[in-house]
């Protein structure tokens, strides 16, 4: 059969009804025994995730998923915050459930593809260190589990999920990116696989997977960092679709030869100070009456915020760090 995929680049939702209508017939094809990839894998879900220096949320991130995880696989690509040693604090408490591995020297992609092989359950959910799911309420993350383990157990499914942005601080979003949409649940096969067709990278699909839409506010993405990593994040775009990893092996490399063009100084303490203010610049207050309340394991940090932007008469003129 030929290779009818699509990226996330290539989202089903974007495509005409033609293309749908053949993605739902092939999706078929595995439950009339007309395909080899039915799905063998045991029924439930891991959990996989891709880590680097997320100290500050990988603890409140962890336990708001793991109640809903058959396992939780973590792959730390080299972290030097103390990351890795709250993740081994972790495992202790949790026995059985966690599977760490370090693989500090390899690409995104491969990274990636690497945690994804680790997995052994039929549904597979790509998890982040910086994202917080919501455990009571009308949001639960449990309420995703059930979802999920009650879909036909002979199709393949990719379901794209919202998550909801928050940016700079715990109570500021980015107006151009409020909410976030990508495929993070799967039903595992070798043929989805990450590739890096460009800026991002992205996971194909072959043709039988259905997509789903799930757009409750499930998850919230919390992209509150350090202005150490908000500064090599303002340069990841562009380092990630060079993809020149002789001369720029880490991320790094490429800030350094780029960071005095972009902000007129070698100085990392200096150019962090003006990294922030260009990022911060536009942000607005988050919306709770648009996106409901935040996650209960944020709580704690609401009330002790380590962030915290600075308004002078309306508007932002930097952010406290703790």
């Amino acid at each position: 059969m030929r290779d009818h995929s699509f990226t996330a680049n290539q989202a089903p939702h974007r495509t005409n009804s033609f293309s749908r209508v053949l993605r739902t017939f092939f999706s078929m094809l595995p439950v009339a025994g007309l395909h080899p990839s039915k799905p063998t894998r045991p029924q439930g879900l891991s959990v996989y995730m891709r880590v680097k220096d997320e100290r500050d949320w990988i603890e409140a991130s962890i336990n708001s998923i793991k109640g809903i995880a058959d396992e939780i696989i973590v792959v730390d690509n080299g972290s030097k915050d103390g990351t890795w040693e709250i993740l081994g604090d972790m495992a202790q408490k949790n026995r059985g459930l966690f599977k760490l591995l370090q693989q500090p020297d390899l690409h995104h992609v491969d990274l990636s593809n690497f945690a994804l092989a680790q997995t052994s359950y039929r549904w597979v959910f790509r998890w982040d260190g910086d994202m917080v799911a919501h455990t009571d309420g009308k949001y639960d993350i449990a309420a995703l589990r059930s979802r999920v383990l009650a879909l036909n157990p002979q199709r393949h499914y990719l379901i794209y999920l919202r998550h909801i942005n928050l940016a700079g601080d715990l109570f500021h979003q980015d107006p151009k990116e409020m909410v976030h949409i990508e495929e993070y649940i799967h039903t595992f096969s070798e043929s989805a696989r990450f590739i890096h067709p460009g800026r991002f990278e992205a996971v194909k699909f072959p043709l039988y997977y259905k997509p789903l839409f799930w757009y409750e506010p499930y998850v919230f993405h919390v992209n509150v960092k350090p202005a150490r990593r908000m500064l090599l994040r303002y340069f990841w775009e562009d380092w990630m679709e060079l993809k020149d990893y002789r001369r720029y092996p880490k991320l790094d490399d490429y800030v350094a030869a780029h960071i005095e063009q972009a902000f007129g100084t070698s100085v990392l303490g200096e150019a962090e100070k003006q990294c922030l203010q260009t990022l911060l610049k536009d942000h607005i207050p988050f919306d709770q009456e648009r996106f409901g309340s935040h996650p209960k394991l944020l709580k704690p940090f609401l009330e002790a915020p380590k962030y915290l932007i600075q308004n002078d008469n309306g508007q932002i003129i930097g952010r406290e760090e703790s």
